[in-house]
């Protein structure tokens, strides 16, 4: 009948059914941990396969990238000492510790597996957008390299030419030591942007400054002429 009041539980049917919702809250914190631990997987391995384009010595921007990849590291590191965390809290319900467990040691463990699901929406949604970022960046490693490739093989062509060039000149000719500076100059950059040491700008892209060093030394070259003819 309508109004008829629910029978009163007694308190070993309310702690059966706190306990049984004890289990379910545990049972959704250990799925959104493992999901969470998935998707770091998936970033870890997207992060080594980046590492593995950089430090060839082929010009990609090895100082910028590793830069970024270092907020990835320090999410990692944060998902350990929380994994720490939440093992802490979760070891002492396994093996049937849920089953004799009253309300006052459940109470500081369920907010705390309550928390900690509300908590991983958002790392998931971050983690996800990071994944998307890797792709896009490694997508782009290596269409760089393959730009870079072609110019850099002509930049080094010609500063071997041109360190040779300059040896056949003979000593006395004026203005020699002077474009040896220049041209000593021009191979210290050209191995900076080799090893990847530049910091990226939005305004000069790396093709451009392997171009600029192609220009001075081709200004090098034509002055060495000057000084042999």
């Amino acid at each position: 009948m309508w109004g008829r009041k629910r029978p009163k539980q007694t308190y070993d049917e309310m702690l059966a059914e706190g306990r049984a919702t004890f289990a379910d809250l545990i049972r959704m914190a250990e799925e959104s941990h493992e999901a969470v631990g998935q998707t770091f997987g998936i970033l870890d391995g997207m992060q080594r396969g980046i590492e593995e384009l950089l430090g060839r010595g082929d010009g990609l921007p090895t100082k910028s990238v590793r830069a970024q990849l270092a907020v990835h590291e320090r999410l990692w590191d944060e998902f350990l000492e929380e994994t720490s965390a939440y093992e802490a809290q979760r070891r002492p319900w396994l093996d049937g510790g849920i089953e004799t467990a009253e309300f006052a040691a459940m109470t500081p463990s369920l907010e705390y597996f309550a928390e900690y699901i509300n908590t991983n929406v958002p790392v998931m949604e971050r983690l996800n957008e990071l994944i998307g970022d890797l792709g896009d960046l490694q997508v782009s490693l290596v269409e760089l390299s393959a730009k870079i490739a072609p110019i850099r093989e002509r930049v080094h062509a010609a500063m071997a030419a041109a360190a040779t060039e300059i040896a056949w000149t003979g000593p006395a000719a004026q203005g020699k030591f002077a474009l040896e500076v220049r041209l000593n100059t021009a191979a210290d950059r050209l191995r900076e942007l080799d090893a990847g040491l530049v910091e990226i700008d939005p305004d000069c892209s790396i093709v451009d400054w392997y171009r600029q060093v192609e220009t001075e030394i081709a200004d090098i070259r034509d002055a060495i002429l000057r000084l042999t003819f």
